[in-house]
């Protein structure tokens, strides 16, 4: 039975000593075997991010946006989670596009708030987020690229329900389009 599961990684009791770590999906995170420990007591409202190790605090957003087309701005859009920090984003493409430094993909990430109004850059601006052959990276069929989050901390920052745009803005004219495009992103955090 989960401890005060409220969306973020809660304990399963496998025989009374040995518990599993879960996240929200049932994925475990972890196994603790708590044998040697004596009893243990859980304060009112369980466990919050700030007992858990970083990894098993993060939080996973995944983002399916429409085809990218060969001269145009395609946008996807998440809401924060939680509160915390943007701390890495992926993408896999289900289509490869070659590097070029004339026709290419500028990727960016944009926290609008919590009234879609907002202009904060989450992703560096540099050629590391884009598909340029100088500085940038080549999209390969289902192959995950890392993108690289702005070094600013408080760029980074996120409010729970902030909403979230991740765009991807065609200069010149791509060789092809870019099919479903996946973007996964991590947001760590303390509450």
């Amino acid at each position: 039975m989960p401890i005060a599961n409220q969306g973020l990684p809660h304990l399963v009791s496998i025989n009374g000593t040995t518990f599993k770590l879960e996240d929200d999906k049932g994925f475990v995170l972890d196994t603790l075997d708590l044998s040697g420990i004596g009893t243990f007591t859980t304060v009112s409202g369980g466990f919050t991010r700030t007992h858990l190790s970083a990894p098993a605090a993060r939080k996973h957003v995944t983002s399916v946006m429409g085809t990218i087309a060969t001269t145009s701005t395609t946008d996807s859009y998440i809401i924060a989670p939680e509160a915390g920090t943007l701390t890495s984003v992926t993408l896999a493409p289900l289509v490869a596009l070659a590097a070029n430094d004339t026709n290419y993909i500028t990727f960016t990430i944009t926290n609008l708030g919590q009234a879609g109004a907002g202009s904060t850059a989450m992703l560096a601006t540099s050629d590391l987020n884009t598909t340029k052959a100088t500085g940038g990276q080549a999209l390969a069929i289902s192959t995950q690229i890392s993108l690289t989050v702005h070094a600013t901390a408080a760029n980074v920052t996120v409010a729970a329900g902030d909403v979230i745009r991740i765009r991807a803005t065609a200069i010149g004219t791509l060789a092809n389009t870019v099919t479903v495009p996946v973007f996964l992103l991590k947001f760590g955090g303390t509450t």
